[in-house]
C-alpha cells in the first residue's frame, strides 16, 4: 500500500488519529486528502522500529489537541483502541468519531465518546474527509505554515544566498566609493508621486508553544525528586523532559534512591536507614501524565487524594503505595505493565480491582491489613511483609 505518508512530529498543534490497524486501506486513504490538504496528522506509521511502542503511542495522545477515532467492529475490539480513547478522555481532549461500519459501541466505549459528534457511515475515503472538514472539527488552526515544510538545507542555501548578495552589495558600495570623482551639489528634487503604502507584513501563527515553557511543580518535593532524577538542579525543566525520567522514590518527607532503606514500624511509622520520616506533600500527582516511561514509582505517605493520575502508565512495572490514606485501589485497572505492587500499612481491604491486571506478579501487604479478600483465579500472589524485626 503506497498511501502511507510521514506522520507530524513537532510542538504544533495536531490531531492524533485512532483506528484499527487491518482498517488501514480505509482509515489512511482517507487521512491522506486531510494531509494533502496541509493539515497535521499523527497515526502509529511514524513509530520507529524497537522503540516503547505503548510509550510513544501515549505519548501523542498526551501532546495532541484533537482526536479522530475511526470507528469499526475491529477498533471496538482493540485494546489499543480503547486504551487510546480512554487516555484522550480523561484528559479531556475532543474527540470525533467516524464511522466506517454500523457496529454499536458498549456501554464503556458510549461512555468515553458520549461528549463527541459523529460522523456518520459513508462510502469512500473522499465523502469522510469531506465530512470531517465539513463537521468544523478540523480547523485552520492545524494547517502546515508556509515554514514547517523548508527543509534544513534549503533553508541554509537561502541564508548563503542572501549573505552572499550582501557582500557584493557592501563591495559594489565600497568601490563606487573610491572611484566616485568629487561629488558635485545636489539640486533638491520634489517630490511629486504619492508615498507607497506601508508594507504588510504577514504575522506567520506560531502554533502553540505551551510545551517550551517551564514546569510549575506543584510542590518542593516532586521538583527535587524530579530534578535528581534527571541530573538537572538549576535549569528550567521542560514537560517533554518528565518522560525520561525512569524512577522515583518519595518517602514521606525524603527523596531516595530506591525502596530499600525503606522499613515500617509494626505502627505503620515510615523509617528511611533507620531514621523516621513525616508524611510527605505530594497532594497534586498531576504531573505523573506526563512521566509515560517510568518503570518504578514509590509515593510512600504521601497525602495525595486522586491517585488516578498513575493509571496507565505504559512502562510502570512496580509501584508502592505504601503508607498511603487509600482504601479504594479501582484507579489501578489499567496498567498494562505492572509487575509488582506494594500496599503495606493502607486501608485497602479488598484487592478485587487488580483482578484484570495479567502481567502482575505479586502485592505485598502487611499485617494490619488483615482480613483481605481477592479472587480465586488470579495469577498474582499476595505476600504479608513482615515489620522490621528489630523495631
Amino acid at each position: 500500500m503506497n498511501d502511507f505518508f510521514k506522520p507530524y512530529e513537532g510542538l504544533r498543534p495536531f490531531l492524533f488519529i485512532s483506528y484499527a490497524h487491518r482498517q488501514s486501506e480505509q482509515v489512511v486513504g482517507t487521512i491522506r486528502i486531510l494531509h494533502e490538504q496541509k493539515y497535521r496528522l499523527w497515526y502509529d506509521e511514524g513509530i520507529p522500529a524497537g522503540s516503547d511502542w505503548p510509550a510513544n503511542i501515549a505519548s501523542h495522545v498526551q501532546s495532541c489537541e484533537k482526536v479522530i477515532f475511526f470507528l469499526s467492529e475491529r477498533a471496538l475490539a482493540s485494546p489499543n483502541c480503547f486504551s487510546e480513547i480512554r487516555t484522550a478522555a480523561r484528559l479531556r481532549k475532543p474527540i470525533l468519531t467516524v464511522r466506517l461500519d454500523e457496529s454499536e459501541p458498549g456501554a464503556e466505549w458510549r461512555e468515553l465518546l458520549s461528549l463527541g459528534d459523529v460522523i456518520p457511515l459513508t462510502d469512500t475515503n473522499e465523502a469522510r474527509a469531506a465530512a470531517i472538514l465539513a463537521s468544523g472539527f478540523v480547523s485552520r488552526r492545524f494547517h502546515y505554515s508556509w515554514t514547517e515544510k523548508l527543509r534544513p538545507r534549503y533553508l541554509l542555501l537561502a541564508a548563503s544566498i542572501l549573505l552572499f548578495a550582501g557582500a557584493a552589495g557592501a563591495l559594489a558600495a565600497v568601490a563606487t566609493g573610491v572611484w566616485q570623482p568629487i561629488e558635485q551639489p545636489t539640486v533638491p528634487v520634489m517630490v511629486t508621486e504619492a508615498p507607497e503604502e506601508p508594507v504588510s507584513v504577514p504575522v506567520i501563527d506560531i502554533g502553540d508553544a505551551e510545551k517550551a515553557f517551564a514546569i510549575a511543580f506543584p510542590d518542593a518535593q516532586q521538583e527535587k525528586a524530579a530534578r535528581k532524577a534527571l541530573g538537572n538542579q538549576d535549569e528550567p525543566v521542560y514537560r517533554w523532559q518528565l518522560a525520561e525520567i525512569k524512577e522515583l522514590y518519595l518517602c514521606g518527607n525524603m527523596v531516595t534512591d530506591s525502596l530499600d532503606p525503606v522499613t515500617f514500624d509494626p505502627d505503620g511509622t515510615c523509617r528511611v536507614n533507620g531514621a523516621p520520616v513525616i508524611t510527605g506533600v505530594a497532594a497534586d500527582l498531576s504531573l505523573f501524565t506526563y512521566m509515560l516511561r517510568l518503570e518504578k514509582l514509590a509515593l510512600i505517605d504521601q497525602p495525595a487524594a486522586d491517585f488516578s493520575y498513575i493509571d496507565g502508565l505504559p512502562s510502570l512495572r512496580e509501584l508502592s503505595l505504601a503508607g498511603c490514606d487509600i482504601d479504594d485501589i479501582g484507579f489501578l485497572t489499567d496498567m498494562p505493565s505492572l509487575r509488582v505492587l506494594h500496599l503495606e500499612h493502607t486501608g485497602v481491604r479488598d484487592l478485587s480491582a487488580l483482578a484484570g491486571l495479567d502481567s502482575l506478579a505479586e502485592v505485598s501487604v502487611s499485617g494490619d491489613m488483615l482480613p483481605l479478600t481477592w479472587p480465586d483465579d488470579v495469577g498474582w500472589r499476595v505476600v504479608l511483609t513482615p515489620d522490621d524485626p528489630e523495631r
